[in-house]
């Protein structure tokens, strides 16, 4: 129901993602700078439900060789433009999660009536 009224309601839908994003500004800095050890030897990082990818942005910016790809639904996504090693997959992380060396699940609210349910296998 939360993820239906989203979507559907681009108001607020603008005000959730501006919220996460803001969210997401906060403490990127300290997991990249408390954190850094926990990135030794990831290639490539899968941000799930990352929104506008301030969090993938942030770890791309302090870890160049890195490939940070943000999974998001397509309305959170929409014309957000893959730039350096950054880039965007419009998914829903339920369905599918694209391959990567580390998965960062930052916060995730509960899609109602999927209790237990798990991705399906790439």
């Amino acid at each position: 129901m939360v993820w239906e009224y989203v979507a559907s309601d681009p108001e607020f839908s603008n005000l959730f993602n501006d919220a996460m994003a803001r969210d997401s500004g906060l403490i990127a800095e300290l997991v990249v700078k408390e954190g850094k050890s926990a990135f030794d030897g990831v290639v490539s990082l899968v941000d799930v439900a990352g929104g506008t990818g301030n969090m993938a942005k942030a770890i791309a910016e302090a870890f160049p060789e890195m490939t940070c790809t943000v999974l998001d639904l397509p309305h959170v996504l929409s014309g957000l433009e893959d730039g350096g090693n950054v880039k965007y997959v419009a998914g829903d992380m339920f369905e599918s999660i694209p391959a990567a060396d580390a998965v960062l699940l930052k916060v995730l609210l509960p899609k109602e009536g999927v209790s237990g349910h798990v991705p399906k296998s790439r």
